[in-house]
């Protein structure tokens, strides 16, 4: 594989498949562009891109893929801004952690026919900017690919540049990837961060691994998060009415000191507990 390749957004996630592609010498060129000048700098200074261009338009133009790694609420915007720069044959993909509402604006053949299709790596960090960029980040990861309506070739060329990066891939349609994401990703985010947020400042030098351990994705950037959450509403808001419902029934558990209470509380650990166990007993692969 010898891509032109684009990566328009140059923040951790985009910084490191800029950095893997390069590391895996899949590519003749990397153009980066973001809309931070800062960011720019630092990439093309590290190397990780090959030049950088003032505007995403003439980033797009000519080249293989272009890999949108920006804000989800941004992709389709950003995909339709350059639609006519892309030719034919060029074939767009994204990273976002949503893609219902991206296929809804978008669709899967942009303004100049270039093609669309959806890709999540399941694979990040807490930390944020290019400086953090990982050329291993994607090795073992799973990438959930959308095709939506794109072509058999376009979406072949877009699962070929996930392997050549060490990922494994699996088709899905939109709304079911933001369903499944929304309980082992989205809600597990919307948790960490409010958690972190309860202590005092005075409760700080209590603060054990477990806390750190629970919380650690609270380290995330809260307002890409707050997109992400908003955009995947729809799958979101009925796991936020479950963990509602459990947390009510263990707080009513906790309150009625009796056996039969005790029991009902330790059953809803040991679910948990199992779940988390079997997760540590198969060798992760995404």
């Amino acid at each position: 594989m010898s891509l032109s390749l684009a990566v328009l957004g140059l923040g951790m996630m985009g910084g490191s498949v800029a950095m893997a592609a390069r590391t895996r010498g899949i590519t003749r060129s990397i153009i980066g562009w973001d809309p931070c000048a800062k960011a720019c700098a630092k990439a093309l200074a590290t190397g990780i891109v090959d030049r950088i261009e003032i505007n995403a338009l003439d980033a797009a133009c000519g080249s293989d893929l272009v890999v949108l790694a920006c804000p989800v609420p941004v992709v389709a915007e950003l995909a339709k801004e350059i639609g006519p720069a892309c030719g034919p044959e060029t074939v767009v993909t994204d990273i976002g952690s949503t893609k219902a509402s991206i296929f809804k604006n978008l669709g899967s053949i942009l303004p100049g026919g270039a093609s669309f299709v959806g890709s999540h790596p399941i694979a990040g960090s807490e930390k944020s900017g290019c400086s953090h960029s990982d050329a291993q980040l994607f090795e073992g990861k799973l990438t959930v690919v959308c095709p939506g309506k794109a072509p058999d070739s376009a979406v072949a060329k877009v699962e070929r540049f996930w392997h050549e990066l060490g990922c494994r891939t699996v088709q899905m349609d939109p709304e079911s990837h933001d369903q499944a994401l929304a309980s082992t990703s989205h809600l597990p985010h919307l948790v960490a961060f409010l958690l972190a947020g309860l202590p005092r400042d005075s409760d700080k030098p209590f603060v054990g691994g477990g806390f750190r351990d629970t919380t650690r994705i609270a380290g995330s950037d809260p307002l890409l998060w707050a997109g992400i959450l908003h955009d995947n509403r729809k799958a979101l808001v009925p796991l936020i009415n479950v963990m509602i419902s459990d947390i009510t029934k263990a707080r009513d558990a906790l309150q009625a000191e009796t056996a039969e209470a005790a029991q009902i509380l330790q059953e809803m650990l040991v679910k948990g507990h199992d779940f988390r166990v079997q997760l540590d007993r198969t060798p992760e692969k995404n």
